[in-house]
């Protein structure tokens, strides 16, 4: 099946064609199987995790821990089958797909205790992620972060939220607690931070004194990998990859809260970024970017999608809306800044390209996240804590967690 044909149908880019072949549900069922493979493997290769179930990968380390946060008892996210746990070795410690809110794993590398670089590690994974990410990404066979931190000698531990697109309050309140029981376990009163992309928010309420735990003093460095500081409107400004996300069933949010399937209108909110869907932490880490960055007027529902309304394939309540169901979070954390003394360092990347398919073109940056918003440190510095490093390397949003170049960069600045 061609690719273009298949992109034409399903985005509704063909707009009469489209309808035609929806009306008859057999032939618009052939078309969209013909291309499905396809889709899947975009997903992947951007990011998304597309529903497989993975095995094996507490072989990665030496011992999981179950444990809780008494202060979030009670508590429980929302879920939706795509954004469930899928690893069957974190759905067995956690001995549910859907843990409750009060409970996280932390996962202890081997050498996590005997390795010459005595300050552990604790790595901060992104959205859709867990622990593993850090290790063998999808099942992929990449050697990750984790397995070459301890090549470089380090204490590593990680930890898995019990909502991997979870409100950021919570994940903080989580790695709170993950900090506390490495120290306890290792006799250390301070801890290195390394967080990738989302999990860099989620620390920073922390950091910040924005958590019901106020921060206590207890990190020697942090460390940002792809961490969208002034925020990112990609679901917005990328309707096509709406499309994408519902097509492979990926664990992926929506800027649509419906969906035209078989000519009719389907509700997707539970799909979606705004408050009543399941993707609690992903509407906090937005911030509008169309004064900067032209939108893509080529794509379906262009405008809608971004700004709100009804279009030929969908419905958007607008980046506006979404950003208010988060709170302003990327405001917020602007405002407040990091505490005084912490020493931070900021790592971007500048390759929009994932395998053969593109990113998000429309300004530089790592495919997903623009370079202004990783490299804005402004807010982060505004109380009096030290900006050590920023760089920039030529990897893509997915290869921080497998990159060489950006695990030696974590190390040298780990040894500074």
């Amino acid at each position: 099946m061609n690719v273009m044909l298949y992109y034409r149908i399903e985005t509704g880019g063909g707009g009469p064609i489209f309808d035609l072949i929806s009306s008859y549900p057999a032939l618009y069922d052939f078309f969209r199987a013909s291309g499905k493979d396809f889709y899947q493997r975009l997903s992947r290769d951007m990011f998304l995790n597309v529903g497989i179930k993975y095995k094996g990968s507490s072989r990665f380390w030496e011992r999981v821990e179950l444990q809780q946060v008494e202060k979030l008892q009670g508590q429980q996210e929302l879920f939706c089958p795509q954004n469930e746990h899928q690893d069957l070795d974190i759905i067995a410690c956690f001995q549910t797909a859907t843990p409750a809110s009060n409970y996280y794993l932390l996962h202890y590398a081997p050498a996590w205790d005997c390795n010459h670089h005595r300050n552990p590690i604790l790595l901060v994974p992104g959205a859709g992620l867990d622990a593993n990410s850090f290790t063998d990404l999808y099942a992929m066979g990449y050697d990750g972060l984790q397995q070459q931190l301890l090549a470089l000698g380090y204490r590593v531990f990680a930890i898995t939220f019990s909502h991997t697109h979870g409100d950021n309050f919570i994940q903080a309140e989580q790695i709170a607690a993950a900090i506390s029981r490495i120290c306890s376990v290792t006799g250390k009163d301070q801890i290195d931070l390394v967080a990738y992309s989302k999990g860099g928010s989620a620390a920073r309420i922390y950091l910040s004194g924005l958590s019901d735990t106020p921060y206590r003093g207890d990190i020697r460095r942090y460390i940002m990998l792809g961490t969208p500081n002034q925020g990112v409107d990609f679901p917005f400004r990328n309707p096509l990859f709406n499309y994408v996300i519902y097509i492979s069933g990926s664990n992926g949010v929506l800027a649509w809260d419906k969906i035209l399937s078989f000519g009719t209108m389907v509700e997707v909110s539970q799909r979606s970024i705004y408050r009543d869907g399941a993707f609690p932490g992903q509407c906090q880490l937005l911030y509008r970017w169309d004064d900067t960055y032209e939108l893509d007027m080529l794509q379906q529902d262009w405008w809608t999608t971004y700004y709100g309304g009804s279009g030929l394939i969908s419905h958007s309540r607008g980046i506006d809306q979404a950003i208010a169901d988060g709170g302003n979070l990327v405001e917020r954390l602007d405002a407040v800044g990091l505490e005084p003394g912490i020493d931070f360092y900021v790592l971007a990347g500048d390759n929009n390209f994932f395998n053969a398919f593109p990113g998000d073109e429309s300004g530089p940056g790592d495919g997903l996240v623009f370079l202004e918003s990783v490299l804005y440190t402004d807010g982060l510095a505004r109380r009096g804590a030290n900006l050590r490093d920023k760089d920039i390397v030529p990897v893509n949003h997915l290869e921080f967690l497998y990159s060489r170049r950006v695990a030696h960069w974590v190390g040298s600045k780990l040894e500074e």
